[in-house]
């Protein structure tokens, strides 16, 4: 089923994000305005309800991703992924920082941890210690590697953390367009600056477990344009944003551009387009249509 939203016909997702508190830190930055403040367990209940509800919004979703500074700490956690599984649930995902992936099993199936090292970045030691805690923990992750300027310099680094680290897929996204970025060190490189740092990246987890790229099109990547994903909506709620009043991810959080080319594209299927962040950059080629 599609939306019609101001940037076109988008499919309805199946999936919720739920931002449960208002502190984000390790996250690979969006769009999305900070919230005023964090979700209730009163609220994440009604907004459970509302979105696995069959209802004019189209089919109810049966995926969850949970996402905020701390979720692991939150005593009523269990309580509310229990109620989240008997609703229709069928995966719920953390995207998680460094420090929450020491503790005890917190329910979910699978946790997404920004593997980034350098300026704006964790220390080594510390993401040893979160690919520990989750192995302890039995719950696979899936790294997400950030392509920002100032972490392009450890970037083969980070993705040998993250092999050795365990990590069950790792996906390098270039950073999104959220119109400013908080410090030097999230800036977005040009790309010719980033597919050559994946040149040195991607052979070495290549073959050996699941990898995509994400952020860049296709016409971009040369021969890594196989390892292209497309990305998938969700519905994004936080304290500002609930029930009927939630966000669609894209375009609501991040708009994805494409030329009128791109039609003619054998890729453009699985082609989120361009960001905005850097495709206005002098050093980036041009959009065309790969044959």
């Amino acid at each position: 089923m599609l939306a019609w939203t101001s940037a076109g016909a988008v499919p309805r997702p199946r999936t919720l994000q739920l931002r449960l508190h208002r502190s984000y830190p390790d996250r690979v930055a969006a769009g999305a305005p900070p919230p005023s403040r964090s979700l209730s367990t009163d609220e994440v209940v009604a907004n459970l309800r509302w979105f696995t509800a069959a209802s004019a919004r189209g089919l109810p979703v049966d995926a969850l991703v949970l996402s905020g500074g701390g979720v692991p700490t939150r005593s009523d956690l269990p309580e509310l992924l229990g109620l989240a599984r008997s609703l229709g649930i069928t995966r719920a995902v953390l995207h998680a920082g460094v420090d929450d992936l020491g503790g005890p099993p917190t329910g979910v199936d699978r946790y997404v941890l920004p593997v980034r090292l350098g300026p704006g970045g964790a220390d080594p030691a510390s993401l040893r210690a979160a690919f520990a805690g989750a192995r302890a923990a039995g719950v696979p992750v899936d790294a997400n590697v950030p392509l920002a300027r100032n972490a392009l310099p450890s970037l083969v680094e980070a993705t040998t953390l993250a092999r050795e680290g365990g990590a069950a897929s790792v996906t390098f996204t270039y950073p999104f367009p959220t119109g400013s970025f908080p410090s030097e060190a999230d800036l977005p490189p040009s790309v010719p600056e980033a597919v050559a740092a994946l040149a040195s990246a991607i052979p070495l987890v290549d073959g050996a477990l699941p990898v995509a790229i994400k952020g860049l099109p296709g016409c971009w990547l040369g021969p890594h344009a196989r390892l292209l994903r497309k990305s998938r909506n969700r519905w994004y709620v936080d304290a500002d944003h609930q029930l009927d009043a939630a966000l669609l991810f894209f375009p609501g959080v991040i708009a994805f551009r494409k030329a009128d080319v791109c039609r003619f594209c054998r890729l453009d299927g699985g082609c989120d387009g361009s960001l905005p962040a850097g495709s206005g950059q002098p050093a980036n080629p041009p959009i065309r249509p790969v044959e």
